[in-house]
């Protein structure tokens, strides 16, 4: 690959950089379908026909334009913004700009060959708009819910939270039948459900959670980065023979998936043989008990990553050390 187009991406725009015969062209589109042809316009008229496209995972703003290169057949990486901060740090980069962040990107890709994007399968993509939707309405729900109880006194203003919440109940419940359906018409996510509940501890609501916002397995060699992606992997400060700081998860991956995971957790640690052991070996030996909870939410990873890469129920065997 001759071109390595890094892509900055924002709600509303987007910033594109990619070397041309040692010079760095840069430009700016809405984040739109529109801006979409217009940014391969642009790289037309620098006669780039193939290229990688390398851009951040930012929030969900890069998901449109993933897809929409995607689909046409391109190459693209979507990587975590930790990595590319890393880079620009070891590269001395002092100045941060959308169009310098652009030009960061694309230096990342060509230098460190990124593994290429997966998109999940069109049945997966619509459940994960689909659970993203319902925790969006139970947020919404407990926030009427708290307004209830603290304006219980106000006659008008209780009468329209119970309007509120009535709707949000409705609509709920829509999408929770909907989702329902999405599993309805696919033999291959009821299967994985079906194996994810096998875990004790995971839930129907996790395993939904799960199912959602793991992208391919196949982008995963091993459950380490898979509980990378989670953002479940210990971040420790240590130089030479000091150790500055506790250790903490390094949270730099799906926050989505990380949630998810605390409370099966918490349960797992009392109901899961191998999540158990884990834990009270870890007590034993003096670690904080926050810090086990976290240890066992990768071990619960850990454990979902060889289920679903074996095709095969939970027993202790799949664990992994």
């Amino acid at each position: 690959m001759d071109y390595f187009v890094g892509i900055d991406i924002a709600k509303r725009f987007f910033d594109a950089a990619v070397k041309v015969r040692g010079k760095n062209r840069h430009r700016q589109f809405p984040n739109t379908a529109a801006g979409f042809l217009k940014f391969l316009d642009w790289l037309e008229s620098l006669e780039i026909t193939t290229a990688q496209f390398c851009m951040e995972a930012t929030s969900t703003y890069w998901e449109r334009l993933a897809y929409f290169l995607s689909d046409r057949g391109d190459e693209v990486s979507v990587v975590n913004p930790a990595c590319i901060r890393k880079f620009a740090q070891s590269a001395l980069k002092r100045t941060k700009t959308d169009k310098v962040d652009a030009i960061v990107i694309g230096e990342f890709c060509k230098a460190m060959k990124p593994a290429l994007w997966i998109p999940p399968a069109p049945e997966v993509k619509e459940l994960q708009g689909l659970m993203r939707r319902m925790h969006s309405l139970a947020k919404m729900r407990q926030q009427e819910k708290n307004r209830l109880a603290m304006d219980k006194d106000e006659e008008d203003v209780t009468a329209s939270v119970e309007r509120t919440l009535k709707f949000l109940d409705a609509e709920i419940d829509r999408v929770q039948k909907k989702i329902e359906k999405v599993f309805a018409k696919s033999e291959q996510l009821q299967r994985k459900r079906e194996l994810l509940v096998s875990i004790p501890g995971i839930g129907d609501e996790t395993a939904k959670v799960v199912l959602s916002e793991v992208p391919a397995l196949d982008m995963f060699t091993n459950a380490r980065q898979l509980a990378a992606y989670a953002g479940l992997t210990p971040k420790e400060f240590r130089s030479g023979d000091m150790i500055r700081g506790k250790t903490r998860l390094s949270k730099t991956g799906s926050g989505r998936l990380r949630s998810a995971l605390y409370l099966p957790a918490i349960v797992a640690k009392q109901v899961n043989p191998v999540v158990r052991e884990f834990y009270e070996r870890l007590l034993k030996q003096g670690k904080p008990p926050m810090l086990a909870v976290c240890a066992a939410m990768r071990k619960l990873m850990h454990i979902i990553f060889g289920v679903l890469k074996s095709d095969k129920p939970f027993t202790a065997a799949l664990s992994t050390a």
